[in-house]
């Protein structure tokens, strides 16, 4: 928000005119400033914010260097700290993918619950009232334990019918 001292109608012709959002946090107070330095109502804008107690950047000063008193000053909000997921953990595995991080331990875990989930879809096909299909046999070959008679079946089934189709074609 502008002060009043500043007219409508010259609030577009500012450097800070549309650039709000740099003078409200610490870490954008040097491209504030910069913007700042070439303002024509600098000086106005300083005396504005010490009468004020503004918080912010103003006139280049932030609240600190203004000597604004610290009740003056609205909490900002704050993002919730989270616990740092362990390694090991889906959680992790996310976030270290997300800052292209390699993480042994993590890859590892992971490899173990999707070994464990092929594990319990071949279980799940042996199992299957009609038997198994083509997919145990592929669930053998990935988790490189020898294929049993029902897969092998199955799958010799569909090579035959993708043959026949084929020469059908």
């Amino acid at each position: 928000m502008l002060p009043t001292f500043i007219p409508p109608t010259s609030a577009g012709l500012l450097p800070c005119a549309d650039r709000s959002e740099l003078f409200d946090h610490p870490n954008t107070q040097p491209e504030a400033a910069a913007l700042c330095a070439r303002c024509p109502v600098a000086t106005a804008c300083d005396t504005w914010a010490v009468q004020h107690a503004e918080w912010g950047t103003w006139a280049g000063r932030t609240d600190d260097d203004r000597g604004t008193p610290r009740e003056e000053l609205p909490d900002l909000p704050r993002l919730p700290v989270v616990a740092t997921p362990s390694c090991g953990t889906e959680e992790a595995r996310r976030r270290h993918i997300g800052r292209q991080e390699q993480c042994d331990l993590c890859d590892r875990a992971y490899a173990d619950r999707v070994r464990a989930g092929r594990l319990a879809a071949l279980d799940a096909q042996h199992r299957r009232p009609g038997g198994p299909t083509a997919r145990g046999y592929w669930l053998h070959t990935v988790l490189r334990v020898p294929s049993c008679a029902p897969c092998r079946a199955a799958h010799a089934a569909d090579v035959r019918y993708y043959r026949t189709q084929a020469l059908a074609a």
